[in-house]
């Protein structure tokens, strides 16, 4: 749409127009005596234009041919020269800043044509034309005039175009950040609670194979029970507390666990019947923490992954290598001794959310069959590398890898 489409702007061009035309047309008159006096009729005529160009506009066609014919009745009526025609052009300029841009070309040039072949019958009509140089001019002024207001509206137009691309841009990225929020929202619920769950099911079931033959051991199991959900609840607490961003301003993104918490997740799953080797290089305690934090879920879900799906596993190793300086990286390996793949398998939340995880610091994840041990069919290992803070990732070293047979996961 144009620039005039609204009434307010349109009615202060009207009142410019009618003043201008008044006032011009009564120094006119005295400037030609052989010009028609003013009356009413000339005032009515002289007004048909700025009314037309308030009331008519949204009807284009309509409103040149009314706002022309009165200045041609004006002129072929004997009144003055001259700046009737701001009329007609006012309204030509109010329709090329109206509607549609291509309608409104066509009826503001049309009516241009209508306006001169007006002026040239009333000059042929009376004696008392103005020159040809003087009506050229005004043509000219008149095709001026006209190309200014194109001008006008094609910059408008190109205003508009960029504030609705900059809206569209900023509604996509409230779209893209609402949906990275809930990813990793959902990504720090699964690796609690899957976690957490995954200890509860395998303490349970030992405490109720148990609870007759030994109750003290069961008594045991229902105790990790209690710490584990306890923790557990301590863990959704921090998450709850991110999304909701009790921390102010300068809260994290995520919660952030360092890494010696990692021998609470090997004392859970020793709890599974499960013999874990935690190996972790004394350089990576100089992780910050948000690295810590990937360090710490991907050997969590891979533990949890452990105790879910690999129930025949009875060793399990973590090593964390660490090497600092300007070339260095930070490799994760979870290895275990269960069976190592599941044909037809998908991968789930947990292998997804490790992945992204690791991506997010410009890292690569593999997980699949450990490669020594394919004949056998036991075996499984995933491996997370990611840049040591501060350095740059090597060409090919980022991006999503092909995927090894990975080992059947379900959403908790």
């Amino acid at each position: 749409m144009g620039p005039l489409d609204r009434r307010r702007p349109r009615v202060f061009l009207a009142v410019v127009l009618a003043v201008v035309s008044l006032v011009g047309t009564v120094g006119a008159t005295h400037g030609q005596p052989s010009a028609r006096p003013l009356d009413l009729a000339a005032v009515g005529l002289l007004l048909v234009s700025p009314l037309a160009l308030v009331l008519l506009v949204p009807r284009p066609a309509v409103a040149v041919v009314v706002s022309v014919g009165a200045a041609g009745v004006f002129l072929v009526a004997g009144y003055a020269w001259g700046p009737v025609l701001a009329g007609p052009v006012g309204v030509l300029v109010g329709v090329l800043l109206t509607g549609p841009a291509e309608r409104a070309r066509r009826v503001a040039w049309g009516g241009a044509v209508l306006l001169a072949g007006a002026v040239v019958a009333a000059a042929a009509l009376r004696p008392d034309s103005p020159p040809r140089a003087t009506l050229l001019g005004g043509t000219a002024w008149t095709v001026v005039v006209l190309l200014v207001a194109g001008a006008v509206r094609d910059r408008a137009a190109r205003i508009a175009a960029a504030r609705e691309a900059d809206r569209v841009a900023r509604a996509e990225r409230e779209r893209t950040a609402v949906a990275d929020e809930r990813l990793r929202i959902a990504r720090e619920v699964h690796d609690v609670l899957a976690h957490s769950l995954s200890a509860i099911t395998v303490q349970a079931g030992v405490g109720l194979h148990l609870l007759d033959r030994d109750p003290d051991q069961a008594r045991s199991a229902l105790s990790a029970i209690r710490t584990t959900s306890a923790e557990a609840l301590d863990e959704v607490r921090a998450v709850l507390g991110v999304v909701r961003g009790d921390g102010g301003d300068g809260a994290p993104l995520a919660p952030t666990w360092d890494l010696a918490a990692l021998p609470r997740l090997v004392q859970q799953a020793e709890a599974g019947g499960v013999a874990v080797v935690l190996d972790v290089d004394d350089a990576a305690a100089d992780l910050p923490d948000r690295l810590a934090g990937v360090v710490y879920r991907v050997v969590q879900e891979s533990l949890t992954n452990v105790r879910r799906h690999a129930l025949d596993a009875t060793r399990a190793e973590v090593r964390v290598r660490a090497r600092p300086g300007p070339e260095g990286a930070v490799t994760v390996t979870v290895t275990d001794d269960g069976a190592a793949a599941s044909s037809g398998a998908e991968p789930g939340y947990g292998l997804r959310g490790m992945r992204e995880r690791v991506e997010s610091v410009r890292g690569t994840l593999d997980a699949g069959p450990v490669p020594d041990a394919a004949g056998s069919g036991r075996g499984f290992r995933v491996r997370a590398v990611f840049p040591w803070p501060g350095t740059t990732p090597a060409p090919g070293t980022t991006g999503r890898p092909e995927e090894a047979p990975h080992r059947a996961e379900e959403a908790p």
